[in-house]
């Protein structure tokens, strides 16, 4: 019998595969910057809706969809929802990764506070936007260690 593979090569590569954790989506600050406006705010709120849901998939955790937040949690709360929904996924993000540096004092230094300088949020934009694409391709080269020590 020649090139078999053992049943416990084989299980484990099935476990990998189905606990495969891939961020499908990169994050373009230049692509917020121009399409927010253009599409009069649907981009961002698809974007970040795909955002918390790959985020779900990184950390096997549920948060509330973004749309949700941002068009009905939002109104209701007076805004407050919102913030707290940035502070616990700008937590998550830097969990996943802490070496991106990246934290919920990131969201409350550059989105908050920084908007008294107008350029505040978009310098949050493009740290989140830099975090995401970090935290995915450290997240595909655990997945390829782990096929590679399956084997």
């Amino acid at each position: 019998m020649k090139d078999v593979i053992p049943e416990r090569h084989v299980t484990n590569i099935i476990i990998n595969l189905l606990n495969y954790k891939k961020m499908e989506n990169t994050y373009s600050f230049w692509k917020f910057f121009f399409f927010s406006p253009l599409t009069l705010g649907i981009y961002p709120l698809v974007k970040f809706t795909v955002m918390g849901d790959d985020l779900n998939r990184l950390d096997k955790r549920s948060t509330v969809p973004y749309w949700i937040t941002a068009l009905l949690l939002g109104g209701i709360t007076f805004g407050i929802y919102p913030l707290i929904w940035w502070t616990n996924v700008c937590k998550r993000i830097g969990n996943l990764n802490p070496s991106n540096g990246f934290s919920a004092a990131t969201f409350w230094g550059w989105c908050v506070l920084g908007s008294l300088i107008a350029i505040g949020p978009l310098v949050f934009l493009w740290k989140l936007c830099n975090a995401l694409n970090s935290l995915g391709e450290v997240n595909t080269e655990e997945v390829n260690t782990e096929e590679v020590s399956a084997n």
